[in-house]
């Protein structure tokens, strides 16, 4: 089962506890899952309490990779997960677990997906939800559905194994553009919207509106290559057309 999960990338930001680092390590050898990115982490890879949670796992402490942002460590994903229990206005459209995992069991036999946990503390930062493709929620009966990280991580992996495992896996979806070309093409249509004289600033309603309906469409390298033609299209007509104004009437 592992190599059916060769795809799948766990993304830990920026966990505070090496023995929740450890567990989560655990779950996922236990499912198969080999890959680990980690955002801003404490010290982990020799820290006791990690080696004793993450006990004969360690080989994905070692190969782990560590990035300095969340956008970084998405940067060549073609699908973005994000798991949170916080909704609002810019937190929407949630799948549940089961969901998820059925999509994401389908997505991983040809493309590269992460799925993302937040902070132990305080989560996901609403800039950082925006570059979720789909925001994952994990039913609970308490009115504070917040799961520890470790097992927030055991119950999604076991979700997807599920589905991977024991339920008819759809054909796979056309390959999805990486996570870098489809932000640069966010930003393309944005600065395209700034020459047009918008009157808005970055990360305003409009903009944060913008990045969260491009995420929701399954945008392959192709379709971002048409948009990033029109674009290159609008920007030339802007710089080069001729006004014609009428010859005054006497």
């Amino acid at each position: 089962m592992t190599e059916t999960f060769e795809n799948l990338h766990i993304v830990l930001t920026e966990p505070k506890n090496p023995g929740n680092i450890g567990a989560s390590v655990r779950a996922m050898k236990n499912m198969g899952v080999p890959h680990l990115r980690l955002v801003n982490p404490v010290p982990y890879r020799d820290e006791g309490e990690q080696r004793k949670m993450g006990y004969r796992s360690q080989e994905i402490v070692r190969d782990s990779r560590e990035y300095a942002s969340l956008k970084d460590a998405v940067h060549d994903m073609s699908a973005v997960f994000i798991t949170t229990s916080k909704q609002g206005k810019w937190r929407k459209d949630f799948l549940d677990i089961r969901q998820a995992s059925e999509r994401i069991a389908a997505l991983v036999t040809n493309q590269k997906v992460a799925v993302v946990f937040g902070r132990e503390d305080k989560g996901i930062s609403i800039e950082e939800s925006q570059l979720a493709n789909y925001l994952i929620y994990i039913p609970s009966a308490v009115s504070y559905p917040s799961l520890n990280l470790s097992q927030a991580v055991m119950v999604t992996v076991y979700e997807i194994y599920q589905a991977a495992a024991t339920r008819p896996i759809r054909k796979s979806f056309p390959e999805m553009a990486k996570r870098e070309d489809f932000s640069r093409l966010v930003e393309n249509i944005w600065d395209l919207m700034k020459s047009l004289e918008i009157r808005e600033g970055d990360n305003g309603k409009f903009h944060r509106s913008l990045k969260r309906t491009l995420s929701r469409t399954h945008w392959t390298r192709a379709d971002i290559a048409v948009m990033d033609r029109a674009c290159k299209q609008i920007r030339w007509y802007l710089a080069n057309r001729v006004r014609i104004r009428p010859e005054s009437q006497e």
